[in-house]
């Protein structure tokens, strides 16, 4: 569990990395979903780098820090139940199960789940009609988020990781 120094500094900048776009998450509105999307992916960096547990780690660190650093408050409750956790989901789903259709029927358990979390905390602060089609909407856009990760950890993999090393 002990980390060495360069070990640590590799983490703190991906934290501060992570911490960026969670601020600009909160200042450019119009970006809000793919800013929290990025930073997301930084936990899947830290999942691969260094296992899961430094991952629950740098989840809660960024959770943390994302919470003191952040301008609006509402918004990283989208981080912190959705975005930053889906990393953590995604790694125990797709290593603890072999077949793909039980992996997507986790995986889309869990967003209906934060989902309808996000929903009730938001309606608290927030008068929100939520309608069939946009449940549909967020699945398929979900989807679509989860093939994008896929595809951004096996490049960082194949391609990014082994020029790190060097």
């Amino acid at each position: 569990m002990l980390l060495k120094s360069k070990e640590i500094a590799y983490l703190g900048v991906l934290l501060g990395l992570n911490q960026l776009f969670i601020i600009l998450s909160s200042v450019i509105e119009t970006n809000t979903i793919i800013l929290m999307s990025a930073a997301a992916l930084i936990i899947g960096v830290v999942i691969v780098e260094f296992k899961l547990l430094h991952g629950i780690i740098f989840y809660y660190a960024s959770c943390i820090l994302g919470f003191i650093l952040t301008f609006n408050k509402i918004e990283i409750f989208t981080y912190i139940i959705f975005f930053g956790s889906y990393s953590l989901v995604k790694h125990l789903i797709e290593s603890k199960v072999i077949n793909r259709i039980t992996q997507y029927t986790l995986k889309f358990i869990y967003f209906n789940i934060a989902l309808l979390i996000l929903y009730f905390i938001v309606h608290l602060y927030i008068v929100l009609e939520l309608t069939w089609w946009m449940v549909v909407a967020g699945e398929v856009l979900f989807f679509i988020y989860d093939y994008a990760f896929t595809i951004f950890i096996n490049t960082y993999i194949e391609k990014i990781k082994p020029k790190l090393k060097k």
